[in-house]
């Protein structure tokens, strides 16, 4: 039995690549910046997923931007640098 054959109950374990490149890649496509249901929506990953990648794996990379006074409404965009 090769390590691709076994079945994971539950979820995988760590980050992939591939998601936070499909985050990354959005976020480029948007360089105004998009809301995490946006996001989530757009890289067909899960609101969940997308805040937890951009939280621990990409905190060096995005900013979040606050539209109203209150900070109700949150976009979160690349860094100048990363765009």
């Amino acid at each position: 039995m090769t390590m691709s054959n076994i079945l994971y109950m539950g979820r995988r374990p760590g980050p992939t690549l591939e998601k936070v490149k499909k985050i990354r890649n959005v976020l480029l496509e948007n360089p105004n910046g998009l809301w995490i249901r946006e996001l989530a929506r757009q890289t067909g990953l899960s609101r969940s997923t997308v805040s937890l990648y951009l939280e621990r794996y990409m905190q060096n990379e995005i900013e979040d931007v606050f539209v109203t006074e209150n900070n109700w409404i949150k976009i979160v965009r690349l860094k100048e640098a990363r765009r």
